[in-house]
């Protein structure tokens, strides 16, 4: 009987043990980190005459975008069967906080969340259909979540002048040029 009890203690520690050893680490997993920051952007200077300093530096000076909207995506591209797992919705101020768990997330612009579509072709733009793919395949901003939380993220995009656009030969009248400075 003795030997039966030495038996029985035993397997329950085996027990035990193996049961600890192997139990799925669910909390690491499930577990969420805030990510919060500012959506901004910076714009070309798209006039003709020759800008000002003050006009370049509030052109390259980045500024916030009120009611901004981003998607995420994981990973670190912007795959056409990758599913939308957050949407970042900023304030008037162009801040932003969500949760994620730790890894790679892709952030996107409106129009690269939805279906692929190639813009048509007319007089004055000619797009480059591989370029445009490409533009739309990438992420707009990349993001690693490495178990902890990340505060004071600038998100910044910078705007082009319409005719000088991504992936796009613009063949139009531009902006008027300056009179010549007198002497």
């Amino acid at each position: 009987m003795k030997k039966f009890l030495h038996l029985i203690f035993l397997l329950c520690i085996i027990l035990a043990v193996s049961a600890w050893k192997y139990k799925p680490k669910l909390h690491k997993a499930s577990r969420k980190f805030t990510v919060s920051g500012t959506i901004m952007q910076t714009v070309s200077y798209c006039g003709g005459a020759a800008p000002s300093r003050q006009i370049q530096d509030s052109s390259n000076t980045p500024h916030a975008i009120p009611y901004a909207k981003l998607f995420v995506k994981s990973g670190s591209s912007n795959k056409q069967d990758g599913r939308i797992i957050q949407t970042i919705n900023a304030d008037q101020e162009g801040n932003f906080k969500i949760s994620l768990p730790a890894g790679k997330y892709c952030m996107l612009e409106e129009w690269k969340a939805g279906t692929f579509k190639l813009p048509s072709n007319d007089n004055n733009h000619k797009v480059d259909s591989a370029c445009y793919r490409d533009l739309y395949n990438s992420c707009d901003f990349e993001i690693l979540v490495a178990h902890k939380n990340i505060h004071q993220l600038k998100i910044v995009f910078h705007r082009t002048c319409s005719y000088n656009q991504p992936c796009v030969s613009y063949r139009g009248p531009l902006p008027p040029k300056s009179a010549p400075l007198r002497q």
